[in-house]
């Protein structure tokens, strides 16, 4: 018979595997798109397209006293049209992993589906940047308010047509933090006044330049070079279209191993510009990470 002392470690064959908490990966919030663009739904039974005539502007004439006017304006226009689009993710629960998964693993599967589908359309739209007529900065050069300025200026000045109110400007944390770092140039040179610089330096960058409400989007790509591409843009500017609106399907299939349910979660939507070239100017710049 065996003999000594019975510590953890000699019986720890016999100890339960308990998972005592369980949590989902966090991300960013994937709101930023929609809540800076203008969203419209194409409603049931008007086709598969949303279309928006633009009207062309007349032009006026001066005439003298005596002239007779004859040359009448033409009336005439163009049209946005926009389809939306099927997005959807699947999964595949078996009836095993139900009986056997722990409760709380098994709580955090239930929001990934609609966190994904969420992720995407706020991806989508930050597309368009890229597809800007015009990008000010460029690949290596560090973001400044005088780019979010600039931008401002060109869209409600702008010749052809002129962008409305409000404006913003959607960028990478890392590209607000050279803003912050702009404004921050004198701390430790000169002391720190009570305002604008003093509310910076105790909460970090927050609100607007030139009217432009800045947003920070962590769901924006930064690459290798490392650069990250934002926008600044009229609120008009960036169109969202929904079509049908969000739904789940679900099937039970029988024939696979102890059974399970599939699950199709869908979406249908599509993003658009208006007034390509004048109410949207794309952001690219330095978006090394802050050491600093």
């Amino acid at each position: 018979m065996p003999s000594g002392e019975t510590f953890v470690a000699t019986v720890d064959a016999g100890l339960d595997t308990v998972i005592s908490s369980a949590r989902t990966t966090r991300e960013f919030p994937a709101n930023v798109m929609l809540k800076t663009c203008d969203r419209q739904t194409l409603k049931k039974g008007t086709g598969t397209a949303w279309r928006e005539f633009l009207a062309a502007t007349l032009t006026a004439q001066t005439y003298g006293e005596s002239d007779t006017i004859d040359n009448p304006q033409e009336f005439d226009g163009t049209i946005l049209s926009a389809t939306p689009q099927l997005v959807a993710i699947q999964h595949f629960i078996g009836d095993r992993v139900v009986e056997r998964l722990n409760p709380k693993a098994f709580s955090t599967f239930g929001q990934l589906g609609q966190e994904a589908m969420d992720r995407r359309k706020d991806q989508d739209g930050i597309a368009l940047f890229a597809t800007a007529t015009t990008t000010l900065a460029g690949t290596g050069v560090t973001i400044v308010s005088g780019h979010i300025m600039a931008a401002v200026r060109r869209i409600t000045s702008d010749a052809d047509e002129p962008g409305p109110e409000p404006i913003v400007a959607v960028l990478h944390g890392y590209h607000t933090y050279d803003i912050q770092s702009e404004i921050l140039g004198g701390v430790g040179t000169y002391p720190i006044p009570t305002g604008y610089t003093q509310e910076t330096f105790l909460r970090g960058f927050r609100g607007a330049v030139t009217g432009a409400m800045v947003w920070e989007d962590g769901l924006i790509v930064v690459d290798a070079t490392p650069d990250a591409r934002g926008g600044v843009y009229s609120k008009r500017a960036m169109l969202c279209v929904q079509g049908k609106s969000p739904w789940t399907s679900k099937k039970y299939v029988p024939e696979r191993g102890y059974g399970g349910w599939n699950t199709w979660l869908k979406d249908e939507y599509v993003w658009a510009e208006r007034s390509p070239g004048n109410w949207l100017y794309g952001i690219l710049g330095n978006a090394t990470a802050p050491t600093g």
